[in-house]
């Protein structure tokens, strides 16, 4: 799936979460920029198909194989490798606030200042932790492709997902879904005196799940494929058609016009 539907997919749990804080808009914004974050980050492991990666992260670290081979490979650092896994997901959130506690540790020998570090920002990681989750939740129906799925578990070395119910992107329905659970919580979380936010949130946010789910997988077309993609302008193609099927044409040729105008993968 495209990087801004993950990033906004992250978000969408942000504005879940934000209405179990306490704090005031700086501190439910924060919430849900950082879920927004943890939505966007595993697709930082296609960093190796950026033009200039073999002359200078390749050539720092001397890789022996090209950005393009570490990409479509399967080893730790690949794409849909650890970082598309839960053990990532975990694990940066907890590594980062013990970095940042390092010095105290030290001088304090305790982990004291650690714990109370987690336990004030626990919503920020509950929020990157599920932002993350939601991204290799949605790459699981993208097709299978050189990897067969997302490294999941890693450091097991099974893949999960390549179910190719939907393509890589231009899953405009999808993203429509998505936006609109994140205005509908964000209505919910200003009029927050008057109404539970604490119910209507989650609410908002699993409808809008089970109905991306539908969507999904109501595509009748089968677009997985293994190793590189023989007709794969034909699969884009198909996906595009689709998705004038179901939005109508005025309102996808709005979408389409909005992707045409993203220099990234929409």
């Amino acid at each position: 799936m495209d990087i801004l539907s993950h990033t906004f997919s992250g978000i969408a749990v942000g504005t879940v979460l934000a209405s179990f804080s306490k704090g005031g808009f700086k501190t439910k914004s924060s919430i849900i920029l950082i879920s927004g974050f943890g939505g966007a980050l595993p697709d930082l492991d296609a960093i190796s198909m950026w033009s200039n990666f073999d002359s200078t992260i390749g050539n720092f670290f001397n890789l022996s194989h090209s950005g393009s081979q570490i990409y479509t490979g399967k080893w730790w650092y690949s794409h849909h490798g650890a970082l598309h896994s839960l053990t990532f997901a975990v694990i940066i959130p907890f590594l980062f606030l013990l970095l940042k506690s390092l010095k105290p540790l030290f001088q304090e020998r305790s982990l004291s200042r650690f714990t109370q570090k987690i336990a004030l920002n626990k919503l920020k990681i509950l929020g990157f932790i599920l932002g993350f989750g939601v991204h290799l939740i949605e790459d699981m129906p993208t097709p299978a492709a050189y990897w067969g799925g997302v490294n999941l578990f890693w450091p097991s070395k099974t893949y999960s997902g390549g179910f190719g119910k939907i393509w890589w992107w231009n899953n405009y329905d999808i993203f429509l879904v998505i936006i609109g659970v994140i205005v509908l919580n964000i209505i919910t979380l200003g009029f927050s005196k008057w109404l539970n936010a604490q119910k209507i949130t989650p609410f908002i946010f699993l409808l809008g799940f089970s109905l991306s789910l539908f969507q999904m997988n109501t595509r009748e077309f089968d677009f997985n494929y293994t190793g590189g993609a023989k007709h794969y302008q034909a699969y884009e193609q198909k996906s595009k058609e689709i998705q004038k099927e179901i939005l109508g044409e005025k309102l996808y040729l709005m979408m389409k016009k909005f992707d045409d105008s993203m220099k990234l993968n929409f």
